[in-house]
């Protein structure tokens, strides 16, 4: 059974899950946001032929995929609108380890989770974001207890097969103090059913303790029918450590906004996002570092990879605001053409308000160089074994920057899958 995107449909959500009434009246402020707010159009990103209301939920899960499980992994799936399967080890759970669906988070951890639901990030930042806050049912709660450390990375399985069904989700992680982990975070996409395009948006909340270290990295590889909306935010405090790591391969048209923001001395971030697009995919990537606090360090990298008709705007904003004296920010964009019809922009944009501070920015938007692939033709190597060879070199110094093995890996994986 289907449900449209209306009150009636929240009122049957909220009964049929039993939430609490702050959880129901936040979902009522979100729907009315919503139904006000207009499509997230920017200068470069032309939002067309989206009509959000033909899409509906769907709360079960009509057929299983594949168990993405090891043995001493959590693993989190998620097929469309609907939770899979959620699957914590014991011996993550004995050392105090939440990892759970929001369902369960609700009725399992109410108090824990109304402290970060929804704090990070608001409903009324965009129409996507209130979408998520009115509807989302499906989305993960973790929560890593002071001093502990996770060694096996957690990992976030998405899968999109329907082209009718809004694909919900919201992630919630907490480090607490000391403690130390990696979450992993895939997205796939097979041929939709039925027609139309498949929608994807989630938002994901961050917060990391004082001295605590956390990496997320993220694979995305959705069809090229797809739309996918995506707003992450961290709150790094004291001395703790965040680090992003995001591969983007997919998608009809991709909007993302990730930002940072160090509001404790000392904290430290790096962002690395990657992308390659081909025929006429759209990427509408903003990174973005907000300095709080004084003695904090973040490096923003964006590279971008585009064939045949694809387009790409990389933002990147740092603002370093009055108390964050003496910190150190850099941010660096660039995108590599490989034919006259793809096109990319890359806007650095800088608001220091703090009068001892290191703040840079880079950004380079060219063609492949004809001469490079002339001397690797005069090597021996066919034009476009050239052409992948000087893409490799373009982005291995970004790729080798990616803490995580694994996303490093399928990223190079993915990227040869798509020439193809």
């Amino acid at each position: 059974m289907t449900h449209t995107l209306s009150a009636e449909t929240l009122g049957e959500l909220t009964g049929r899950h039993r939430e609490p009434a702050w959880r129901a009246e936040q979902r009522k402020v979100a729907l009315d946001l919503f139904e006000k707010l207009p499509l997230p159009d920017s200068r470069y990103t032309k939002i067309r032929n989206l009509d959000l209301r033909s899409y509906r939920l769907a709360w079960e899960c009509p057929d299983k995929p594949p168990e993405f499980v090891g043995e001493r992994e959590a693993v989190y799936s998620q097929l469309d609108n609907a939770v899979v399967s959620v699957k914590v080890p014991e011996h993550l759970s004995a050392k105090g380890v939440i990892f759970c669906d929001l369902e369960t988070a609700l009725r399992e951890h109410a108090d824990l989770l109304q402290r970060y639901l929804f704090q990070a990030v608001t409903p009324g930042e965009d129409k996507l974001t209130a979408l998520v806050a009115a509807f989302a049912t499906s989305g993960l709660f973790v929560y890593i207890p002071q001093d502990v450390t996770v060694e096996e990375p957690l990992r976030v399985v998405h899968l999109l097969d329907r082209s009718d069904i809004a694909a919900l989700s919201h992630l919630i992680v907490v480090a607490e103090r000391g403690s130390r982990a990696t979450l992993l975070e895939e997205c796939y996409a097979r041929h939709p059913h039925g027609d139309g395009a498949p929608l994807h948006a989630a938002v994901a909340e961050i917060y990391v303790g004082e001295g605590a270290h956390l990496q997320f990295g993220a694979m995305q590889n959705w069809n090229e029918e797809t739309y996918s909306f995506v707003r992450r935010r961290a709150h790094v405090q004291r001395d703790a450590r965040m680090h992003w790591t995001i591969g983007w391969l997919g998608g009809k048209l991709t909007r993302s906004y990730v930002e940072s923001r160090l509001m404790g001395p000392g904290a430290e971030m790096e962002d690395i996002q990657v992308l390659f697009g081909r025929q006429k995919q759209h990427f509408d990537l903003t990174s973005s570092l907000r300095n709080m606090a004084p003695h904090v360090k973040g490096e923003i990298h964006m590279k971008g990879v585009l064939k045949d008709r694809a387009r790409a705007v990389m933002y990147g904003f740092i603002k370093v605001e009055p108390p964050a004296q003496q910190s150190n920010s850099y941010q660096l964009a660039q995108g590599l053409l490989l034919n006259d019809g793809a096109h990319c922009d890359a806007i650095p944009g800088l608001e220091i308000e703090a009068n001892d501070v290191r703040a840079t920015h880079g950004a380079s938007i060219g063609p492949i160089d004809e001469e490079q692939i002339f001397y690797l033709q005069s090597r021996g190597l066919e034009r476009e074994q050239a052409k992948r060879t000087i893409v490799e070199g373009f982005l291995t110094p970004t790729l080798e920057q990616i803490p995580i093995a694994g996303v490093r890996e399928r990223f190079h994986a993915l990227v040869e899958e798509k020439w193809h």
